[in-house]
């Protein structure tokens, strides 16, 4: 390659990824604020999305932009928490598909930690049978690593409590396949369910 050539495309990467960056710092700033630093949670009823597939995230945010997740006002936990509350719709309404994807890539790549949290042993030993029958074609090894879902042990149990009872009541747009397994869940199973996740931890 001409020598001039190489230089001018060191220079158009050079400036591309560096406003790449740029342009990513300060969404990550604004998803932090709420689901803490690198995205792992120290709230009960806000999800940890560190180390969750990057796919799952991208197609979270875009599921938000139309209004296809339940979009509830909620503080600022961590940063300047000063700032007027928001909602997810509101965040994602400005955001390019290349936003999405690049925060879907940003934390995928961060560690997913499993929050400590309470949770009944017993209830959890019944919702362990519940797991294998209904949920680890998608959420395999006890909900500990992505499959066609996202990672779910040692999710916050109060998100997961809230996650199903929206995905059943068709707020919270789900696969068919998952909306007709926790429509049939009963309350007592649904608790017994998040325990199991809850302690995996």
């Amino acid at each position: 390659m001409n020598p001039l050539n190489v230089l001018l495309l060191l220079v158009v990467l050079t400036f591309s990824t560096s406003g790449f960056a740029a342009g990513l710092d300060p969404l990550t700033q604004l998803c932090d604020g709420c689901h803490g630093p690198l995205g792992v949670s120290s709230n009960s009823d806000m999800p940890t999305i560190a180390g969750q597939p990057g796919e799952y995230i991208t197609k979270s945010l875009a599921s938000y932009q139309v209004w296809g997740r339940p979009c509830v006002k909620s503080a600022y936990r961590h940063g300047d928490t000063s700032r007027p509350q928001t909602t997810m719709c509101k965040i994602t309404e400005e955001m390019s598909i290349e936003d999405m994807e690049a925060l879907g890539r940003h934390y995928a790549e961060q560690e997913f930690l499993a929050a400590k949290q309470e949770f009944d042993p017993a209830l959890a030993s019944f919702g362990a049978e519940l797991y294998l029958k209904h949920c680890q074609t998608c959420h395999p090894e006890g909900g500990s690593v992505a499959g066609q879902g996202p990672i779910l042990a040692g999710q916050w149990a109060a998100y997961l409590k809230t996650a199903i009872r929206q995905s059943s009541g068709g707020e919270h747009l789900v696969p068919p396949t998952m909306e007709r397994k926790i429509t049939d869940l009963s309350p007592e199973e649904i608790d017994s369910l998040v325990n199991y996740f809850a302690s995996q931890q």
